[in-house]
């Protein structure tokens, strides 16, 4: 039989079609493949530094009262985990104000905090924001919407927090530096988060009397531009990302854009004189702790 070219060549035009497609297929599947396990990657780093658990049979030993309320400390602290970093819950006279807002899907960890203080989500009047990295805000806008609360933030991130997308920081230690080269490049995506605007956008100190007697907000930058730290007299410091109390010997955080700039700000919360900080990642400690880890920075710069 005679095959005339009219019908050899669909044959073997469906043929290249056929390949192409199953190439175009084998391609995806490694692209695919490759991003999963950039992923995996990425998610055993940041590992490292998830300090809180989010089984729920756990949620009542992980939500601690660090602090009680006395006749010259009219507040009670809250340690609520919220997936890769703490948010603070700070009780002031029948009010809740929250220092950061954690990680999507991690509400319900604040829910039980605020009833464990017979108070509802209407009770919180306003959320600080340390800085606009996704592990801090990714919750943000659900307790806006159920709260009601006023949100400030500094000026430097209100741009970042209402397009819902923050650059992921610089790494400082050779692991961190992998951490981040991946998640400026196959992990942006995780970097998002939805966009909220604030009410309050701050450039410089920030009193916050009116919510907590003797507390202010101070700027304190170098892990990013606008990061921002909540001091209450010379009691307690909620210091988002400025410090880490995570590696062994050191408060130094593992990412940070600007590092002297960094020393500069743990000059401020030295000066403070403040008894404990309340980092975003681990747990709190006294100020002898960073007065230490200063110096060695110090001699080692």
């Amino acid at each position: 039989m005679i095959i005339s070219g009219r019908l050899s060549k669909p044959l073997k035009v469906k043929k290249n079609a056929n390949s192409l497609q199953h190439a175009s297929t084998k391609t995806s599947e490694r692209k695919s493949q490759n991003e999963k396990g950039t992923e995996v990657i990425f998610h055993v780093f940041i590992g490292a530094f998830r300090m809180t658990s989010s089984k729920t049979d756990r949620l009542n030993n992980n939500i601690k009262k660090n602090d009680r309320p006395a006749s010259d400390k009219p507040y009670s602290i809250f340690t609520v985990p919220m997936g890769h970093s703490n948010s603070y819950l700070i009780v002031s006279g029948g009010r809740g104000i929250l220092v950061d807002a954690g990680s999507t899907s991690k509400i319900k960890n604040l829910r039980t905090a605020l009833e464990k203080n017979n108070l509802s989500f209407s009770d919180i009047v306003l959320i600080v924001l340390t800085h606009t990295h996704y592990d801090h805000v990714s919750c943000l806008a659900e307790i806006k919407e159920r709260s009601g609360a006023k949100v400030l933030v500094h000026a430097a991130d209100k741009k970042y927090l209402e397009k819902g997308m923050t650059p992921f920081p610089r790494g400082t230690m050779w692991f961190s530096k992998i951490i981040s080269g991946i998640g400026k490049t196959l992990l942006v995506s995780k970097s998002k988060y939805p966009p909220v605007s604030p009410e309050i956008a701050i450039r410089g100190k920030y009193d916050l009397g009116k919510y907590i007697p003797g507390a202010k907000v101070i700027p304190t930058p170098g892990h990013t531009a606008g990061s921002i730290s909540l001091v209450i007299k010379n009691e307690a410091a909620f210091v988002g990302d400025a410090l880490f109390n995570i590696i062994p010997g050191t408060v130094f955080p593992p990412f940070a854009n600007d590092v002297p700039e960094l020393l500069k700000s743990w000059e401020k919360l030295i000066a403070t004189g403040c008894i404990t900080f309340y980092p975003s990642h681990g747990k709190s400690f006294p100020l002898q702790k960073l007065k230490d880890s200063y110096e060695k920075e110090k001699e080692e710069k």
